[in-house]
């Protein structure tokens, strides 16, 4: 089995675009990022995005003096493009929308579109999708392949049969969802752990124990979740439609999370997801 890695190490933090549609939006948002430092952007082809990231790079990187190998971007699989022949055309589309290369591509959901989440048929259909990627990675047209919503047994299903081990798992984790068992087997593994929804789509932000966290270090609540990310040694992807909360994102690294803040946010813990749902998937 090979491994993979056409950079050393993931940003700490990127930007999400899930739900941005607008292309003055998606401009917006990229303009403020790549000038907050941002340097991953992650999109997927059910976002519906790409095109719009593609043409507000084209005309916002030269702006920073940046081109397009200076930014990681990820992308995923669409659950209707699961298997062989719907993934390659699929992935092929993605690749040419950001010419010709894409640094990590993703397998977005473990399951396939119009399908029964328990229908054993699925297991091929990811099978040959991941099959996919890696010819993809062979030929230099994907840097690092990967999946996203994949839990611990679908991540050890995977391993039973890759050609190319995965170097990137993207999951729902915030405080109220760690992902202990995901993060042990990614650091077991050697692979890069995304995490997003990182505010719990904004339930954590009016936390108790986050707010009184935020109050102690004198930032706001999203920059406690997001340097809890980074503590925890995940890439933190937050989506906002706000040029200015990318901004002020960022501050995250004026300050560092003490013990006691780590421990009050263990606690937050009950296996809470906002977002769906793989365990259903076989």
């Amino acid at each position: 089995m090979s491994t993979q890695g056409s950079f050393s190490k993931l940003p700490k933090v990127g930007i999400g675009t899930f739900q941005l549609k607008s292309e003055a939006v998606i401009e917006s948002i990229l303009e403020a990022a790549l000038e907050s430092g941002i340097r991953l952007i992650d999109s997927a082809q059910c976002y519906q995005n790409e095109d719009l990231i593609s043409t507000a790079l084209k005309k916002l990187l030269p702006k920073f003096s940046l081109s397009l190998s200076d930014v990681v971007i990820v992308s995923k699989l669409h659950p209707k493009f699961q298997g062989k022949e719907k993934a390659r055309v699929a992935v092929e589309r993605t690749v040419q929308c950001f010419g010709g290369y894409v640094d990590v591509m993703l397998i977005h959901w473990p399951g396939a579109s119009k399908i029964k989440s328990d229908d054993p048929i699925v297991r091929d259909l990811r099978r040959e999708s991941w099959g996919v990627l890696e010819e993809f990675k062979e030929c230099g047209k994907i840097g690092r392949i990967g999946v996203s919503n994949y839990t611990l047994s679908h991540l050890n299903e995977l391993l039973s049969y890759c050609t190319i081990k995965p170097s990137v798992v993207q999951n729902e984790f915030h405080p109220r969802y760690q992902e202990a068992p995901v993060l042990e087997f990614c650091k077991k593994h050697s692979i890069d752990f995304m995490g997003y929804s990182p505010f719990g789509q904004g339930d954590l932000l009016d936390d108790e124990t986050i707010n009184k966290i935020s109050v102690k270090h004198s930032v706001k609540p999203a920059n406690v979740l997001i340097q809890w990310s980074v503590q925890n040694d995940v890439t933190c992807i937050p989506r906002t439609s706000k040029p200015e909360r990318v901004r002020e994102n960022m501050c995250y690294s004026n300050f560092l999370l003490d013990a006691d803040d780590l421990h009050q946010m263990a606690l937050l813990m009950d296996n809470h997801k906002f977002c769906w749902d793989p365990s259903r998937v076989v």
